[in-house]
C-alpha cells in the first residue's frame, strides 16, 4: 500500500498520473472528495470493483455507488428520463447520489446483483481531474471496513487499513478534509421518488423540485 501525499491547493497532475497508472492496471485507491474519503476503483473493471468489496469486508450484496463527470456520463450508465435529467442537473455537481436503472455496462457487482446504481457527480476539483484523465466512472464507496465509521482523515484511515488485508493499493492523502455529511441518496428507479438516505443536502430542499 502506498501513500502519496496530495496538496488540493498546488499541482495536483502528478497524483492524478500515478493515480491513473494504478486504477487503469485495476489496482485500488483512497481518495479525498467533497464529502468523505472515498475508496475506489475503475467501476466498470467487476475483478476490481471485488477487490474493492474484499478490501471492505462488504456484503456483496450491497451495491457500490459511482462517481462521474456529468450528466452525460451518466446517461451512459443509467437509463435517464427527461423529468429526472431536468432534477439532477439542479443538484449537480454536489452532494447528492440518485439512484437509476442501469444499463448494462454497469458491472451486475456494483449493484449487488440488482438492476439499479447509484450515481453521482462530485463537486471536487481533484476528483473531476482524476475522471477526466481516466476516462471511467470510479467505485465511490467510503474508505473504511464495514460497520466502522466512515472519516474525512486520512492519517485514520492509513492507520486503520495497515492494521488489515487485503489493502488499497494506494492512499491520496490530503490530510484532514473540511467537515460533511455523506451524500444524500434519492431513489429515482420506480414510480415515486424517495429518499434513502439523508445526507449533506436537505431532503426537503430535494423534495420540493419532486
Amino acid at each position: 500500500m502506498q501513500t502519496l501525499s496530495l496538496d488540493l491547493a498546488g499541482d495536483m497532475m502528478p497524483a492524478v498520473e500515478r493515480a491513473v497508472s494504478v486504477l487503469r492496471r485495476g489496482g485500488t485507491a483512497v481518495y479525498p472528495t467533497d464529502t468523505l474519503y472515498g475508496l475506489g476503483c475503475n467501476a466498470l473493471d467487476a475483478a476490481a470493483v471485488g477487490r474493492v468489496f474484499d478490501i471492505k469486508h462488504r456484503s456483496y450484496v450491497k451495491a457500490l455507488p459511482m462517481l462521474v463527470r456529468d450528466i452525460s456520463w451518466a446517461r451512459e450508465l443509467a437509463y435517464i428520463t427527461p423529468e429526472q435529467e431536468s432534477l439532477i442537473a439542479r443538484f449537480w455537481p454536489g452532494k447528492v447520489t440518485f439512484v437509476l436503472p442501469r444499463r448494462p455496462i454497469v458491472p451486475a457487482i456494483m449493484s449487488g446483483g440488482g438492476q439499479t446504481v447509484g450515481i453521482r457527480a462530485p463537486e471536487h476539483a481533484f476528483v473531476q481531474m482524476l475522471l477526466r484523465h481516466l476516462g471511467y466512472p470510479l467505485a465511490g464507496t467510503s474508505a473504511n471496513a464495514a460497520g466502522t465509521e466512515p472519516t474525512n482523515d486520512a492519517p485514520a484511515i492509513r492507520a486503520a487499513f495497515e492494521r488489515a488485508a487485503p489493502q488499497p493499493d494506494m492512499i491520496l492523502d490530503a490530510g484532514v478534509l473540511p467537515d460533511s455529511l455523506p451524500s444524500t441518496v434519492v431513489d429515482l428507479s420506480g414510480r415515486v421518488p424517495r429518499i434513502l438516505r439523508q445526507g449533506a443536502v436537505r431532503a426537503d430542499k430535494i423534495l420540493a423540485y419532486l
